[in-house]
C-alpha cells in the first residue's frame, strides 16, 4: 500500500512539474522597428511543424501564448505585405514564463531584371470590426502631413482644401490613438509616427450612436525625446483670397512629452444669390436678386501632456479652443408681381455676423493588465460653447419702376446661444481566451443649452432653458477565429430633459449592433453588418424664436423636436489583389421621424402680407436601397453609390405631405500618380459630385466640383499646386427647390470660381532620441459652424 501511495504522489509531482506555461513576445517592422499590429503569430510544434495554437499581436505588437507544455517549438510570425518569419524555443519543465527575442518582418520583394520593387500603396487587414492599413516607410516619406496619407487610405476620400468623407459621408469621427480630434489636428502628423490607420464602418455600442464612422489613427509607440513639429500653409492669391496655415510642436523629456498645436483659416467668396417664391392661391410671385460677399476666418488650439505613469499606466490632459468669425453682406432688390404684373420693388441690405467661440478641457488615464486585451479607461470632460449672431436688414419699398419711396423697414437681431456639457466614460474590456474578449462601459452626459434673443437692442423676455441629463451603458462580445469573426453590442440611453413646451420629457433607446465576418482566404472575405443609430436634434434645430430674412421670410427652430431613428442592414465583399483595394457593397436602411423643414403661409410681422415660416419637424418615415464601391485600384482611390428610397405619407388636420419615391447617386475620386523615379513629384486630380438630395418638401442641386494640381517633396520640404474648375468663371453652386401646396421657391446661390488656383508649402522635422508614448482617448462634440460654401 505504501508502494502505491509513493507511486501517486511521484506522478502527481511530475504532472505540478511539467505545467503549462506561458510564451510572450513581440513582433517589429524591420525597417523603422515599429511594432506590427495584427500580426499573425502561430506555434508549431517541432520536428513535424504541426500548429499548436496561434494568436493576433495587440496595437503594441505583443503576444502571449498561454497553457503550453514543454517541448521544441518555432513561433511563426506572418503579415500580409511581408516575409513570414520566427524564432524557434524550448519549453523547459518548471522554468517559468518565457520571452521570446522581438521577430521582425521584412517587406516582400520581388526581383523584376536586377530592380528590387517594394509595395508602394497601403494594404488591408480585415477584422470583424475594422480595416487596419498599415503604413510602410515609402508612403511616409512621400508624404508631409497626416492628410497626405488619407488620401491613400481607401473608403477616405480628401479634397483640395483637406475636406475629408469617410465611404461618402461627413458623419463621422477622427481620432489619434482612440482620442476624439478635429480634422485640423491632422496637419500637424508626422506621416513617420503613423503606425496605421484603422477604419470602422459600423461602430459598436462603444460609441455614440449617432456616428457612421471612425477613422482612427495609431500612432508609433516611439516618439523623439526633444522637439519635433510641422508648419504647413495654402494660399489662394486671387480673387478673394482664401489662406490656411498650421504647426506643431512636441517637446519630451522622459516620461511627459508636451504638445500644441495651431490652425487658422480664412476665406472670402464673392455671392450671387436669386430667389424666386411663388404664392399659388394668390397668384403672387416675388422675385429677389443681388450679390453679395462671405468672409469667414476660424482657428483652433491644441495644448496638453502625455504622462507615461508606467507600463500599465497612462496620464493625459488637453485643452482645446476654437474662435469663429464670419461676416456675410448681400444687398438685393426683390420685385413684387401680381397676376405677372409687377407692383412694386424694394431694395435691401442684409448684413450678417457671427462670433462664436468653444472650448473643451478633458481628464483621460488608461490602465492595461498582465491579460493581453485587458484594459480599463476612464475620462472626463468639461465643454462650453458661446456665439452671437447679429443681423441687420433695412428694406425701402418702391413703385416699380420708381424711386419714390412708399415704406422702410430696419431690423436689427441679436440672437445669443450658449451651451455647456459635461461628460464621463468609463470603458473595459476583458479577454475570453485567446480569441475573444467582453467589453463594457458606462457614460453620464448632462448638458445645459441657453437661447437669448434681442430686437433692435430691446430685450424680448424670451430666454429659453434646455436640460439633459442622459445615462448610458454598453455591453458585448467580440471573437475571432480563423475564418469567422462576430462581434455583437448593445448600447442602452435614457434621457431626462427639462425645457419649456417639451411634450416628452423623457424617453430610452437601445441601439444594437453586429458585425459577423467570413474570410474566404486572406484576401476575400465577407462582411454582414447590422445597425441601429439615432440622430438628436442640434442646438440651432431647436431655437423657437422667429428670424425674418432679408425678403421677410421666417425661420424658427423646434425645441419639441425628438430624435430620428435609423436601422442598417449591409453586406460587403472585399477583395484585396496586388496593393489594390475593391469593396462592393448592398444595403437596405429603415428610418423614422426623420427630420426635415416644414413650410407653411403666415401674414408678415412686417407688412402684414403673405411670407413663409420654415420650421423642423419629425416628418419621414420610409426606407432607402442601394448600393456601391469603395476602391483603390493601383492610383485611383473612387468611392460611388446609387440608391433608391420612399418617404411615407404624413397627414395632420392643417398639414399633410404625401407620399414620394426618390433616386440619387453620388461620385467622389481621387486620382494620383508618380511621375519620377524618386517619387517625389505627384500629379493629382479630383472629382466629385452629388446627385439630387431629396427632402420632405425639396430638392438641393450642386454642380460636380473637378480640379488638377501637382505636389513636390523635397528632403522636409513640400510643395504643392491645385486648381479648381480651371477656366471656370461666375458657376451656379447650389439650387434649392421647394413645392408645397401653396407655395413653390427656388433658390440658387453663384459663386465666382475664377482663377481658383491654391498653392500649399509643408515643413516638417524631427530631432532627438527614442522615448516611450501611450494612448490617448477623447470624445468631444462641437457646436461651432460657419456658412462658408466651400469650407
Amino acid at each position: 500500500m505504501k508502494k502505491l501511495t509513493y507511486v501517486i504522489l511521484l506522478v502527481l509531482l511530475s504532472s505540478f512539474s511539467a505545467r503549462a506555461q506561458s510564451i510572450a513576445g513581440k513582433v517589429c517592422y524591420e525597417k523603422d522597428k515599429a511594432p506590427v499590429q495584427f500580426a499573425s503569430v502561430a506555434l508549431l510544434q517541432m520536428p513535424d511543424s504541426s500548429m499548436v495554437t496561434g494568436v493576433i499581436t495587440l496595437t503594441d505588437g505583443g503576444y502571449q501564448l498561454e497553457k503550453i507544455k514543454p517541448g521544441s517549438y518555432f513561433v511563426r510570425a506572418s503579415f500580409v505585405g511581408y516575409t513570414s518569419t520566427g524564432k524557434y524555443i524550448t519549453v523547459k519543465e518548471d522554468k517559468g514564463d518565457i520571452g521570446v527575442d522581438t521577430i521582425f518582418l521584412a517587406e516582400t520583394t520581388a526581383s523584376l531584371n536586377e530592380v528590387t520593387v517594394v509595395a508602394e500603396r497601403l494594404k488591408g487587414k480585415e477584422l470583424v470590426d475594422r480595416t487596419v492599413y498599415s503604413i510602410p516607410e515609402i508612403v511616409a516619406k512621400s508624404s508631409t502631413t497626416g492628410y497626405d496619407v488619407l488620401k491613400k487610405i481607401p473608403q477616405v476620400l480628401v479634397d483640395f482644401q483637406n475636406k475629408i468623407t469617410l465611404n461618402g459621408s461627413t458623419n463621422f469621427i477622427i481620432q489619434v490613438d482612440g482620442r476624439q480630434r478635429d480634422s485640423e489636428f491632422l496637419a500637424r502628423l508626422l506621416p513617420s509616427d503613423i503606425q496605421s490607420i484603422e477604419i470602422i464602418s459600423n461602430p459598436s455600442g462603444k460609441y455614440e450612436g449617432n456616428i457612421d464612422g471612425v477613422i482612427n489613427i495609431i500612432l508609433k509607440k516611439e516618439a523623439r525625446f526633444g522637439l519635433s513639429g510641422n508648419i504647413a500653409a495654402t494660399l489662394k492669391p486671387f480673387n478673394k483670397p482664401t489662406s490656411s496655415i498650421s504647426g506643431s510642436l512636441d517637446y519630451a523629456i522622459g516620461k511627459i512629452t508636451f504638445y500644441a498645436t495651431a490652425f487658422s483659416f480664412t476665406q472670402g467668396l464673392d455671392l450671387n444669390t436669386s430667389t424666386d417664391n411663388r404664392f399659388t392661391m394668390l397668384d403672387s410671385l416675388t422675385s429677389m436678386s443681388g450679390n453679395g460677399n462671405i468672409k469667414v476666418s476660424m482657428s483652433s488650439v491644441n495644448t496638453g501632456f502625455d504622462y507615461y505613469i508606467s507600463e500599465k499606466d497612462n496620464l493625459s490632459v488637453n485643452y482645446n479652443y476654437k474662435p469663429i468669425r464670419q461676416h456675410v453682406f448681400i444687398p438685393g432688390t426683390t420685385i413684387l408681381l401680381k397676376s405677372g404684373n409687377p407692383l412694386n420693388s424694394v431694395s435691401s441690405e442684409t448684413t450678417n455676423d457671427l462670433r462664436s467661440g468653444e472650448s473643451n478641457i478633458s481628464f483621460f488615464y488608461k490602465r492595461t493588465f498582465k491579460k493581453p486585451s485587458e484594459e480599463f479607461t476612464a475620462e472626463a470632460n468639461y465643454y462650453w460653447f458661446t456665439s452671437v449672431q447679429g443681423s441687420d436688414f433695412t428694406n425701402a419699398t418702391h413703385p416699380y419702376g420708381s424711386d419714390q419711396v412708399l415704406s422702410t423697414y430696419s431690423r436689427l437681431e441679436d440672437d445669443s446661444d450658449k451651451r455647456k456639457y459635461i461628460s464621463t466614460k468609463l470603458d473595459y474590456a476583458y479577454p475570453i481566451g485567446l480569441f475573444a474578449k467582453l467589453e463594457t462601459g458606462y457614460q453620464l452626459y448632462y448638458q445645459n443649452l441657453d437661447y437669448n434673443f434681442i430686437i433692435d437692442d430691446s430685450e424680448q423676455n424670451n430666454m429659453f432653458n434646455y436640460i439633459e441629463l442622459r445615462n448610458s451603458l454598453y455591453g458585448g462580445l467580440t471573437f475571432n477565429l480563423k475564418k469567422i469573426g462576430f462581434q455583437a453590442m448593445l448600447r442602452v440611453e435614457n434621457s431626462h430633459i427639462e425645457a419649456d413646451s417639451v411634450t416628452r420629457p423623457d424617453y430610452s433607446c437601445f441601439l444594437p449592433s453586429a458585425n459577423f465576418q467570413y474570410r474566404f482566404s486572406a484576401s476575400h472575405n465577407v462582411k454582414f453588418t447590422y445597425n441601429r443609430r439615432i440622430n438628436r436634434p442640434g442646438i440651432y434645430d431647436m431655437n423657437p424664436y422667429w428670424k425674418i430674412g432679408q425678403n421677410y421670410s421666417i425661420t424658427q427652430g423646434n425645441p419639441d423636436l425628438r430624435p430620428d431613428y435609423r436601422d442598417r442592414l449591409q453586406l460587403t465583399y472585399t477583395w484585396n489583389f496586388g496593393s489594390n483595394y475593391f469593396s462592393p457593397y448592398v444595403y437596405n436602411e429603415f428610418f423614422s421621424d426623420k427630420m426635415s423643414t416644414r413650410y407653411s403661409i403666415i401674414n408678415s410681422p412686417v407688412d402684414g402680407l403673405p411670407t413663409t415660416l420654415s420650421k423642423p419637424f419629425n416628418l419621414l418615415s420610409g426606407y432607402e436601397l442601394g448600393g456601391g464601391i469603395n476602391a483603390m485600384l493601383w492610383y485611383v482611390n473612387i468611392n460611388a453609390r446609387i440608391f433608391k428610397g420612399h418617404y411615407s405619407g404624413y397627414s395632420e388636420p392643417s398639414f399633410s405631405i404625401p407620399e414620394r419615391d426618390y433616386f440619387s447617386y453620388a461620385l467622389t475620386s481621387y486620382a494620383f500618380a508618380n511621375i519620377d523615379k524618386k517619387k517625389t513629384t505627384t500629379l493629382i486630380f479630383f472629382l466629385s459630385y452629388n446627385g439630387v438630395n431629396i427632402n420632405a418638401q425639396s430638392k438641393t442641386y450642386n454642380i460636380p466640383l473637378y480640379g488638377t494640381g501637382f505636389q513636390k517633396q523635397l528632403k522636409n520640404h513640400g510643395f504643392g499646386v491645385f486648381w479648381l474648375l480651371p477656366f471656370s468663371g461666375n458657376k451656379k453652386f447650389n439650387r434649392i427647390e421647394t413645392e408645397t401646396p401653396a407655395f413653390t421657391s427656388t433658390t440658387v446661390t453663384g459663386i465666382n470660381f475664377s482663377n481658383y488656383i491654391q498653392f500649399s508649402y509643408s515643413y516638417k522635422f524631427n530631432k532627438g532620441r527614442n522615448v516611450k508614448k501611450l494612448n490617448r482617448k477623447v470624445d468631444v462634440e462641437s457646436d461651432s459652424k460657419s456658412n462658408a460654401i466651400m469650407n
